[in-house]
Parts: C-alpha cells; sequence; structure tokens
C-alpha cells in the first residue's frame, strides 16, 4: 500500500543475495550434533499442569547456544540408520512419546556407537501416549522406574556430587549444585555421581532447610557401552534452565553434550558476545554462517538495535583431501586470510555486525 520504507532494505537484501547465491546451495550440513524434535509430543503430551512441551527445546536450545554448538533437528520420523550415521551423538529433550520402532532405531544406533542424552520422561509413553510400566529405553540407560512423577516443595530439589565427572567441570567448592523442580524417581546401574537432595520449603525460614541433605536417589545416570556414552537425566533441567535461567544448569548441559562428543566438533567458533552458528558443504565449498544475537532483546522475534562483536576465531575440520583456496566474507564482501593445515583451516571473522557468512571455496 502506502507503505514504501521496505523497497529499499529488500532491493539491497535481494541484490545481495543474487550476487553470492551460490553458497547458499546447499548439500548437506556439517554438525555431528542432532536434537531429536518429537512432533506427536509437542502436540499431544503434556508433563505437568504448569509444563509447555515448548520450554523443554527452549531450555536446551539456549544451552546449546550458550556452548556455540552446531546442532541439527532431526524429526522423530527419520531416525534410520541412514540419517543418524552422520550424528555422534542426539539429544532427546523430553521426548516422552516414543514407539517401539523408534525405541528399537534408537537402540540400534547406540549399537553402531552413537551416544545418547535424554532428559525426564523420555520413552516412558509410547506413540499412543500411553504410560509404559517402564522406560522404552530401560536396558539402552541402565535406569528403571521407581516412582511417579515428583514436583516442587517451595524449591527445587538440589543435586549432591558423590563422585567427580567430565559433566561437572568446572563446579568447584560447592556440594550441591541444582536440579530441577520436576523429576522421575528412577534406580540405576552403577554408583551414582549426583544424587537427589529433594525440595524442602521456601517459607517460612524456620523451614528453609534440607531435612534430608542425602539420599542414594540419582540425579543422573551416566554409563559408557562400547564406543557410546549414555547420559539420562530424571529432572527436566531443560525446562528449569529456562524458566529460571540458571547459570549452572547451562553449564552441566553443556559439559554433558561436550563429554557426549568427546570434545569433538566440525567447527569451533571462539569470541566474545552471544552467536549461533551453522555450516553447509556448498557448490563452491562450504559456508559458515554467524547470527549476532548480542542484544538486551534477544530472546524477542525482533531488534531495536545491533551490538556489533569483535573478532571470531573459526577452526573448522575438512573431510580428508579437500583444500581451501579463499575464505570471503559475504556480508563484508571482503576476503581474509586463512590457514589450513592438514585437513584442518583456521581463519578470523573480523567483526560481525548482525550476520556473516563465511564462505570457503574448496577443491
Amino acid at each position: 500500500g502506502e507503505d514504501r520504507r521496505w523497497h529499499e532494505p529488500g532491493r539491497k537484501y535481494f541484490n545481495w543475495l543474487a550476487r553470492h547465491d551460490k553458497h547458499f546451495v546447499n548439500k548437506r550440513t556439517v554438525a555431528n550434533l542432532g536434537v531429536v524434535l518429537g512432533q506427536r509430543n509437542n502436540l499431544f503430551h503434556a508433563s505437568g499442569p504448569e509444563a509447555a512441551s515448548s520450554q523443554y527445546m527452549d531450555g536446551l536450545y539456549y544451552a546449546l547456544l550458550e556452548g556455540r554448538f552446531l546442532f541439527d533437528f532431526v524429526h522423530e520420523d527419520d531416525l534410520g540408520p541412514q540419517t543418524l550415521k552422520k550424528y555422534s551423538a542426539l539429544i532427546l529433550p523430553n521426548v516422552a512419546m516414543l514407539s517401539d520402532e523408534q525405541c528399537r532405531q534408537l537402540r540400534a544406533y547406540v549399537d553402531s556407537g552413537g551416544s545418547l542424552l535424554a532428559t525426564f520422561e523420555t520413552s516412558m509413553y509410547d506413540e499412543q501416549n500411553q504410560r509404559r510400566a517402564d522406560f522404552g529405553l530401560a536396558d539402552v540407560f541402565g535406569i528403571h522406574r521407581a516412582g511417579d512423577v515428583q514436583g516442587p516443595n517451595g524449591n527445587a530439589y538440589y543435586a549432591r556430587i558423590e563422585r567427580e565427572h567430565e559433566i561437572l567441570k568446572g563446579f568447584t567448592n560447592t556440594n550441591w549444585i541444582p536440579g530441577a523442580e520436576y523429576r522421575l524417581p528412577i534406580r540405576a546401574e552403577g554408583s551414582p555421581v549426583l544424587t537427589v537432595v529433594p525440595p524442602y520449603p521456601s517459607y517460612p525460614p524456620e523451614l528453609s532447610y534440607a531435612p534430608v541433605p542425602k539420599t542414594d536417589e540419582p540425579a543422573v545416570a551416566i554409563r559408557e557401552k562400547g564406543r557410546s556414552r549414555l547420559i539420562y537425566f530424571p529432572g527436566d533441567v531443560e525446562r528449569t534452565l529456562w524458566r529460571s535461567g540458571h547459570v549452572d544448569l547451562s553449564h552441566l548441559l553443556q559439559n554433558s553434550v561436550r563429554w557426549l562428543l568427546r570434545g569433538e566438533s566440525p567447527v569451533t567458533v571462539e569470541g566474545e558476545g552471544v552467536i549461533e552458528s551453522f555450516a553447509w558443504e556448498t557448490e563452491p565449498g562450504f559456508a559458515v554462517h554467524l547470527l549476532n544475537y548480542t542484544n538486551p532483546n534477544m530472546h524477542k522475534g525482533w531488534l531495536r538495535q545491533h551490538y556489533p562483536i569483535g573478532e571470531q576465531k573459526v577452526r573448522m575440520k575438512l573431510p580428508p583431501g579437500r583444500k581451501v583456496s579463499r575464505v570471503e566474507m559475504l556480508r563484508a564482501e571482503t576476503s581474509v586470510r586463512f590457514r589450513q593445515t592438514g585437513d584442518t583451516v583456521e581463519f578470523t571473522i573480523p567483526r560481525v555486525v548482525d550476520y556473516e557468512v563465511a564462505a570457503l571455496y574448496s577443491s
């Protein structure tokens, strides 16, 4: 109509896209981490009166964003070996509804060397939303249901540190860390890394203490099976992170994902600021995308002002035999210097205002 303000940005964007179109013709993603999207679960399963299914994904997404992980969403109906073979690890954020066939596919994935992280009620219900007597993936994680879902009692529950483990890296000078609001009590094989400190009232002050400071109920189940690494959190840790913003829960999830991946990532990006990054193999070679979310309005769908961030150091592992001839910044429309050593290429993105794409020409 009468509002013509969109014309000029539209022209600029589409002219820019036309100049660089070949770098947006994607062949495949480069990520080695997958997040299972449980569509039926999101539509039909409610884990509690206060719980929205989106909060589990929101909390996990936020932790992965803070940890600068590259990941793909993997639909629950696409869990066959051809899809999963490219992923070193999969995450199931409270995917409560899983069919017997989907459980079989995930079991086969673990048998082939894949790693899994799951939370809360994952696999407790079948595809018809009927509760099982025990987890559909009980044998995979070495766990068994030991009660009904437990909620907060003023406070959420805490997790007591029982022994050292890589998922607890950075937690020093404390015996307790946050647990979650809700949990599904379990029995688990082996000696626990974290145990549950039951919730207690937050008011009045005279009652605000833990009457049961120690139990043998696991707050996480961890096991290794051949090449596979497996983690199950009986609490809704990702949802609690989203609702509380507690940095300890984000740190715990990030540590857990790094342990599953053995610290291996096809792309790492180091620098200040909050960014999302993802990478693709393209027709000319590869493209590494960076979105700058450093903004007080980052949780909204619109930004009033951009807050530019400085240097971002990129390190990318290439498929064997690939050589890079040029690295170009598509937003800045300039080339940058790079160094390739064997199958690894390194370069620095000088500045990101809103969005930058590093295009790697490779043969």
